[in-house]
């Protein structure tokens, strides 16, 4: 054997001198499909969006394809979701995915489209053009919640929308 390196016993004592083997039943998180208190924030998210738009579990659970039950137990925390349900819960609310983690702070609607005529879908393409011009990412950001505002403001009689 080389100087300090002993050899590794069976019964988890001593890899190297001075260092303790850690049985993996030991190691927190690593490879551990538990869910965690990130989990539950998620699912605190979810119910409080959820209660926002107006649903019942059964109702958000019956569009993207679960049980009630299993439905309860994303809210709760007790089970992890999925990316591609928690994007089905996010469409199913009317949200986008990042307001069910955090990432954006305050959920931000989605706006529905309406059919373009031909006028509209040349002042479309010239929007983009134009975004597609700003590198500011503060900018762009800027455009988006101005559009937001001005789509909202439609039928009303703010001053914006006219």
């Amino acid at each position: 054997m080389h100087g300090n390196i002993k050899p590794i016993g069976l019964d988890g004592r001593m890899d190297l001198v001075g260092i303790r083997r850690v049985p993996m039943d030991e190691v927190a998180g690593l490879n551990n499909r538990s869910p965690t208190s990130a989990d539950a924030t998620v699912g605190g998210r979810i119910k409080e969006l959820r209660r926002a738009a107006g649903h019942t579990q059964k109702q958000v659970a019956n569009l993207i394809g679960v049980t009630g039950a299993q439905f309860h137990r994303y809210e709760t925390g007790a089970t992890r979701v999925a990316a591609s349900r928690l994007m089905a819960i996010a469409a199913a609310l009317g949200t986008r995915p990042e307001a069910l983690i955090g990432a954006m702070g305050k959920a931000q609607p989605m706006i529905t489209a309406a059919p373009l005529d031909g006028a509209a879908t040349d002042g479309l393409v010239e929007l983009v053009e134009v975004y597609a011009t700003i590198s500011d990412p503060r900018r762009r950001h800027a455009l988006i919640a101005f559009a937001r505002v001005v789509a909202r403001a439609q039928g009303s009689d703010d001053p914006v929308a006219d």
